[in-house]
């Protein structure tokens, strides 16, 4: 149980890590959303760069009801594949911006000083974060997709008003398990609490197959959770999962660059390391 940590996040400020993580929350939280005037007028947080809706969507082979049904029984849905050409306007966007190796890191680098997984002082690179993701014109373009916007705001109950763009790489390293934790890889099974109600849109912008740094998620588990997993750590080892959930729920998602998919978060997922290939991945927080 890590009760502390959740009184300690409360005292800090964060109610919605505390509460989020409650399916009976998340819903409650949606109705809440939809029926207040107030809510449905609030100006979109995150960065201040305007985006506006455009008339077309790239996803034209989806449906908002097919993804909201894949959402709600798998708590995945795919069909966001992206066009190559905003593949590879992202990958060169991405290697030749600065990148840091965790967010609000101030040490800076590119992606040419990483070799065999190291900077140039021997420490290791686990990750590249691009900083400002919306300088780049198709990630603005794909942050404000008609179809993917209207796929989120259905699953939340609510239009998604706070939209966090993230661009990084996940280098081949031979780090360690706990230098990855400390520089923030998710390596471990986990549900994220972003918000009072989220999801997460992902795509992969290089080629993703065994040892490329392959997502994982554990299909219908944003609900179902115990009591102790739910008032615990959102962080849980291998055997308190799988005593919970089957291991044939466990999907490991893989495809060829461009793949995406639309990601109810409070799902147990994580990050397999990439071991014989880089992988570079567009991911946006919504809600």
């Amino acid at each position: 149980m890590n009760v502390a940590n959740i009184a300690r996040r409360l005292v800090a400020g964060e109610l919605h890590y505390a509460l989020g993580r409650f399916e009976s929350v998340r819903r409650g939280y949606s109705a809440l959303r939809r029926l207040s005037p107030r809510s449905r007028q609030r100006a979109p947080a995150g960065p201040p760069i305007a985006l506006p809706p455009l008339p077309a969507t790239l996803f034209a082979g989806q449906t908002v009801e097919r993804a909201l049904g894949d959402l709600r029984r798998d708590s995945i849905a795919f069909g966001f594949d992206l066009p190559w050409s905003m593949v590879e306007e992202m990958v060169e966007f991405a290697t030749h911006s600065p990148l840091q190796r965790r967010l609000r890191d101030d040490r800076m680098f590119y992606r040419h000083n990483v070799h065999k997984g190291r900077l140039e002082d021997g420490s290791p690179a686990v990750m590249g974060i691009v900083p400002d993701p919306l300088d780049c014109p198709a990630v603005r373009r794909v942050c404000r997709d008609p179809l993917l916007m209207e796929c989120a705001g259905k699953f939340l109950g609510f239009p998604a008003t706070k939209i966090i763009p993230r661009l990084f790489w996940s280098f081949v390293t031979d780090a360690t398990d706990d230098e990855r934790r400390q520089l923030g890889q998710t390596i471990d099974w986990h549900f994220d609490v972003h918000d009072f109600h989220f999801c997460s849109a992902q795509f992969y912008l290089t080629d993703v197959g065994p040892g490329a740094g392959e997502h994982a998620l554990v299909r219908g588990s944003h609900h179902g959770k115990s009591l102790r997993m739910l008032m615990g750590s959102a962080n849980v080892r291998d055997e308190q999962l799988f005593t919970h959930f089957d291991r044939d729920r466990v999907l490991v998602v893989e495809g060829p660059a461009g793949t995406g998919f639309l990601e109810d978060t409070s799902c147990y997922h994580r990050a397999t390391p990439p071991a014989s290939r880089e992988r570079l991945m567009l991911q946006l927080w919504l809600s």
